[in-house]
């Protein structure tokens, strides 16, 4: 199963006004080629990616919050796991695209190329909806579930390393990316995030 395939069927699932946190590397350039979108915040740091949205998440209750995580990613901060299972949340779906390496590093293996089970450990932390996904028709009954239901649902899909070669690269950089989010958040939810640093000007 391929991580770009997996993103594909997400983007044909998901609400227009959903929240996508994405986090730094070929995820966020593989989704924002399939859902180019000012509702993307992509480009999210390592270990901070189920953190932000567990933010998003509190505090914009009424709107859907997906995170498109990865499995070296996860691993960078596995106690947001445990953070979200205590809130109760209702809003969010946390996919976990786990190709067992650090691929934007050089491919280097994660520790779920070895002992560690990130649905498990999703378990372990109080998460009361998990399931791991490791062929596409599988991934897309569990997606459109996540993506169309209320609930905290985490799906951990199995793929194979390797992006799409072809596709363009991303033309933002994290402060870019973070400040046309707010906006659009400013827009959608009229209310004022981001203030001026002069307003004397």
């Amino acid at each position: 199963m391929k991580r770009y395939d997996c993103l594909k069927l997400v983007a044909e699932i998901l609400d227009p006004e959903a929240l996508v946190v994405a986090n730094v590397g070929p995820i966020s350039r593989e989704w924002n080629a399939l859902r180019p979108s000012d509702a993307n915040l992509l480009q999210v740091n390592l270990g901070l990616c189920a953190a932000v949205g567990l933010g998003l998440a509190r505090s914009l209750p009424h709107r859907k919050v997906v995170i498109l995580d990865g499995d070296g990613n996860l691993l960078l901060n596995l106690a947001s796991l445990a953070d979200m299972a205590n809130q109760n949340l209702n809003n969010v779906t946390h996919i976990v695209l786990d190709n067992e390496a650090y691929e934007g590093g050089g491919g280097l293996p994660s520790a779920t190329r070895g002992k560690a089970n990130l649905a498990l450990i999703a378990q372990g932390s109080g998460i009361k909806d998990v399931s791991v996904a490791t062929g596409l028709d599988q991934f897309r009954e569990l997606a459109r579930t996540g993506l169309k239901s209320p609930g905290h649902y985490f799906i951990v899909a199995k793929v194979e390393k390797g992006s799409v070669a072809d596709l363009p690269s991303l033309t933002l950089d994290g402060k870019e990316a973070k400040y046309r989010f707010a906006r659009y958040i400013e827009r959608t939810e009229r209310k004022q995030i981001l203030r001026p640093r002069y307003t004397h000007i």
